[in-house]
């Protein structure tokens, strides 16, 4: 289902030079301040998962609680060590932050419409 290629438009947000601490926050990069505190001002568009699979190219597979359906996620680091399968995690359905416990993670969900 993934490669460990990026579609042409996450592979420019991926060209984004980044190091240790990501200075960018084009979506699936570093979470700005105010994604954080909007994510937070905004409760009810948590959704409650279940790392499926994290794969090196950034791909995330998420599988939803409320049993509707998978989510597929991207950010630019490989994510691999930090999510293992089985993993509950939450994510935000609107300003794209993926917690993990105390940890929260910039993602694109799959299919979404990058602006610029």
């Amino acid at each position: 289902m993934f490669t460990d290629q990026p579609s042409p438009s996450l592979r420019q947000h991926a060209l984004i030079a980044c190091g240790e601490m990501c200075p960018s926050t084009a979506p699936g990069h570093a979470v700005s301040p105010i994604q954080n505190r909007l994510a937070a001002a905004t409760p009810g568009k948590w959704r409650d998962a279940v790392i499926v699979s994290a794969h090196g190219a950034g791909w995330v597979e998420l599988a939803n609680l409320d049993g509707e359906a998978t989510t597929i996620v991207w950010n630019h680091a490989d994510l691999r060590g930090a999510l293992p399968s089985g993993t509950p995690v939450a994510v935000h359905e609107v300003y794209g932050v993926l917690r993990v416990g105390t940890q929260t993670y910039s993602v694109l969900r799959a299919g979404a419409e990058l602006a610029g």
